[in-house]
């Protein structure tokens, strides 16, 4: 009996330590998909407009809870925004309505969706800022939304359903695969089109936040193409400003008129290049930066200089018998 019972109490234990160690294994698995892992936001005006503002922050990196903060500061939400974000709701305009429109699942590759691309690359088709969040949280952003309903129809007649209520609501749709994923990228171009004429018309704005999931696996692999990418910059320019051309690697390149970027630099002499960023690095200064260097150095030093001679001055001031410093009235005055 004795046996039997410890042999019940090690398979008991062994069974539990088996569940655990594979509920940490597929833990250390989630992980591990969702490091590569992003969730991006693009928020769009559709109508009038003007109720988002920007500003000077750069990073649109944030959380899920920043990014919901936002949400509900929007449209009237009683939770204070956090810090640091690159857009802020307008103090004087409101919204008249709002929709979190998620894409999600295996199908979304912002590669393969070229009107979603645009509006994440650009601000243009009524696109005021973007916000990004490390993992994959599309259900999260959407599901704070006060109704969600989940779609694999229409977006366009779905969202316009949506915004016509008074509170944020919430669309989702799950795309399954490249042909999902082309057919959902055309109706998100033609709802953003529909909506803003009709939003114009009515005179009202409504706030469009377009949420792209994208599967962990295509994230990797488009980090992995980045990285392959990064090998192709640092293209090394010639401008010469006496001839107007430029020259790429020391041969002989387009003309200068062809070159977009050869009036912008043509004061810089030497070399230059690309970096990783689309900035252009050069150790030579322009003629203009040259004078703009030296016209506020040498101001900055007789301004100081300027301050010290006054200081001196006031320091070494001759004390009057009729001075108000240092109370020599009122010895004066006591004296009498």
């Amino acid at each position: 009996l004795r046996t039997t019972s410890i042999a019940l109490l090690l398979i008991i234990l062994t069974q539990r330590y088996s569940f655990t160690m594979m509920k940490i294994f597929l833990s250390l698995l989630a992980l591990v998909g969702s490091v590569n892992a992003s969730t991006k936001i693009v928020l769009v005006e559709l109508g009038v407009g003007g109720t988002v503002r920007r500003t000077s922050s750069r990073s649109s990196l944030s959380t899920v809870e920043g990014v919901n903060s936002f949400i509900q500061t929007m449209h009237g939400g009683r939770k204070l925004q956090h810090a640091g974000m690159p857009v802020v709701p307008d103090l004087f305009h409101k919204a008249d309505g709002g929709v979190i429109l998620g894409l999600s699942g295996q199908g979304v590759d912002i590669a393969e969706m070229p009107s979603v691309a645009a509006l994440l690359e650009e601000e243009k088709d009524g696109v005021v800022g973007h916000l990004e969040t490390n993992g994959q949280h599309c259900h999260s952003l959407v599901s704070r939304a006060n109704s969600v309903s989940e779609i694999s129809g229409d977006i366009s007649q779905a969202v316009e359903k949506a915004a016509q209520k008074q509170y944020l609501t919430g669309v989702k749709m799950n795309v399954n695969d490249s042909d999902a994923a082309a057919v959902a990228d055309k109706q998100v171009d033609a709802m953003i089109r529909d909506m803003q004429k009709k939003a114009k018309d009515e005179g009202k704005t409504y706030v469009l936040y377009l949420v792209i999931e994208e599967d962990a696996s295509i994230s990797r692999r488009r980090l992995a193409e980045d990285e392959n990418n990064e090998n192709q910059e640092g293209k090394i320019y010639y401008f010469s400003k006496s001839t107007g051309q430029n020259n790429e690697n020391g041969g002989d390149n387009e003309a200068y008129e062809s070159n977009q970027y050869a009036e912008m630099f043509v004061g810089y002499y030497g070399y230059g290049y690309y970096n990783s960023y689309g900035e252009w690095v050069t150790p030579y200064k322009s003629m203009f930066q040259i004078q703009y260097f030296n016209v506020v150095l040498w101001t900055a030093i007789g301004l100081v200089l300027i301050l010290i001679w006054v200081i001196s001055m006031m320091m070494y001031m001759p004390l009057e018998p009729d001075t108000l410093l240092f109370g020599e009235s009122a010895k004066m005055i006591g004296e009498d």
